[in-house]
C-alpha cells in the first residue's frame, strides 16, 4: 500500500558541488557566489487562496485501536481482517477441511494498551458470513460508507484478562472464545479468499475509552486468532491438541468525530481523527524558470496559530491534481482532491513555523511541465491522531502563508 510505504519513506537528492539533500524536506546548503560564475536569486510567491475541509476520519494505519468515547469522539466499532495463513507454519484455513482434523475451539484476542485493568467493560464480537472476500477497505472505510448491518449477530462476548505467563511483564488481553463452527465459514471451499473479518464493539455504551494494539504498532501485539485442533494419525491414534495462530493484516477504528469548532474552520487545520485537511493555491502567475537554473529550495511557509505551540509535529504535503474549491469550509463524504504521490514531502514544525519544501514540483512548474492546482496539507501518521494543528490563513495581516523560492542561475 502506497500510504503504508510513505510512513517510512526518506528522500535524498544530491546536486554535485552545490546542494546536498538529506531528508524528504530537501533542505539546501547555502551557496556563496564569491569566485563562482553563478547567481543566487530569491523570489516570493503569495498564497492567494486557502481553505480547510473535513472528510470522514481515516484511521486505518494508526498504531492503536479505540473503543468507547473520548473528548467528544465516539469510537463506534473496530474492523479486523485476518491473514489467510498461520503466522509460523503457513497453514491455510483449507487445512481444516481434512476429515482427520478436528477443530475443538478458537480464541480471538486483542492486546490492551495497558498492563492493568481499571474498568472491565464487556465487548462483543461479530463476523461476516455473507460478506464475500472484501468486507472493508482499511484506507477508505468509515462511519459514513460502511454498513454495520451486514455483520452477523454477536457470536461471542469477552472481557479483559491479565496474562501472567511472561514473568517479566504482565499483559492484558481482550479474549473471545469461539466454537468450531466459525472455522466452517473461514474454510468454505466455494470461496477462494473468504473475508476472515471480525467486527468488535462494546456491548454497552461507555463514557470512557479503551485502547488496544493495532497490527501497525511496531513491537506491539496485533489482533490474532488461535485455532485449537487435534489430528488423527489413524482411526485409533490421535495427536494431542495443538494450535495455529493467524495474525491480523488489516484493522480499522471506525470513529465519529465531534462537531467542527470555529477555529477548525477559520484557520488552516489538519487533524486525523477530526478528518481535517487543508489546501492552498500559490500564485506563480506566468513565472518561467531559466532552463539552466537550479531550484535549491521552494518553501511553503506557515505560522502556527496562537496557543498552538508545537514541536516535532509533522505535516505531509503533496500537490493536488484537480482544481480546489476555496470558497468556504466544506464537509465531504470522500476526499475530492487527488494528490500526486510523486511529489510527497514530510516536514516537522520548528519554532512554531512549518516550512514545506516543494523544490521538485516547483522546478517542474517553472519549466512549464506541470499544472499548478495547489497543495494539500494533512497530518502525519506519527502525530497524535486526536491533535488538530492550526495555522494562520489569509486573514492574518502579517503571519499569512507564503512560498519562497531560492534558485541558482549560471
Amino acid at each position: 500500500m502506497n500510504l503504508f510505504l510513505l510512513k517510512n519513506r526518506i528522500i535524498g537528492f544530491c546536486l554535485i558541488g552545490l546542494i546536498t539533500f538529506f531528508s524528504c524536506e530537501e533542505a539546501a546548503i547555502p551557496v556563496k557566489d564569491d569566485g563562482i560564475p553563478m547567481k543566487l536569486d530569491t523570489i516570493s510567491f503569495p498564497v492567494i487562496k486557502a481553505m480547510s475541509y473535513q472528510v470522514p476520519p481515516e484511521m486505518g494505519l494508526t498504531d492503536l485501536l479505540y473503543f468507547g468515547k473520548k473528548d467528544g469522539y465516539n469510537f463506534s466499532y473496530n474492523l479486523i481482517k485476518l491473514d489467510s495463513s498461520s503466522v509460523t507454519a503457513g497453514t491455510p484455513f483449507s487445512f481444516y477441511n481434512d476429515s482427520l482434523i478436528i477443530v475443538d475451539s478458537l480464541k480471538f484476542s486483542l492486546r490492551f494498551d495497558s498492563d492493568s485493568i481499571e474498568n472491565n467493560a464487556e465487548f462483543q464480537l461479530r463476523y461476516f458470513p455473507d460478506g464475500g472476500d472484501s468486507v472493508f477497505n482499511e484506507l477508505e472505510s468509515n462511519y459514513i460508507n460502511f454498513d454495520k448491518s451486514i455483520a452477523s449477530t454477536f457470536i461471542s462476548t469477552g472481557q479483559l484478562e491479565s496474562d501472567t505467563t511472561d514473568t517479566n511483564q504482565t499483559k492484558v488481553f481482550l479474549n473471545f472464545l469461539l466454537d468450531s463452527s466459525i472455522v466452517n465459514a473461514f474454510k468454505d471451499t466455494n470461496i477462494t479468499d473468504f473475508n476472515r473479518s471480525f467486527l468488535v464493539e462494546l456491548k454497552n455504551e461507555e463514557s470512557e475509552s479503551f485502547i488496544f494494539h493495532s497490527t501497525d504498532k511496531v513491537g506491539g501485539d496485533g489482533p490474532q486468532l488461535k485455532v485449537y485442533y487435534r489430528q488423527f494419525v489413524s482411526d485409533s491414534v490421535v495427536l494431542d491438541t495443538t494450535y495455529r495462530t493467524y495474525g491480523a493484516i488489516e484493522d480499522l477504528s471506525v470513529i465519529i468525530p465531534p462537531p467542527i469548532s470555529s477555529d477548525d474552520s477559520s484557520y488552516l487545520s489538519v487533524g486525523m481523527a477530526m478528518g481535517l485537511k487543508s489546501i492552498v493555491l500559490v500564485d506563480m502567475g506566468d513565472w518561467t524558470l531559466d532552463p539552466k537554473a537550479i531550484v535549491s529550495s521552494a518553501e511553503l511557509i506557515f505560522n502556527s496559530a496562537p496557543n498552538d505551540t508545537l514541536q516535532n509535529f509533522t505535516v505531509i504535503s503533496y500537490p493536488i491534481i484537480n482544481e480546489g474549491d476555496f470558497l468556504q469550509f466544506s464537509l465531504f463524504d470522500k476526499d475530492p482532491y487527488d494528490e500526486d504521490l510523486n511529489y510527497y514531502t514530510s516536514t516537522s514544525i520548528i519554532d512554531d513555523k512549518l516550512k514545506i519544501n516543494h523544490r521538485k514540483v516547483t522546478t517542474e512548474i517553472g519549466h512549464q511541465k506541470y499544472i499548478n492546482y495547489g497543495f494539500k496539507l494533512e497530518t502525519s501518521l506519527y502525530n497524535d491522531p486526536f491533535k488538530t494543528l492550526l495555522f494562520y490563513s489569509l486573514n492574518s495581516s502579517d503571519l499569512f502563508p507564503v512560498m519562497r523560492v531560492i534558485y541558482v542561475l549560471p
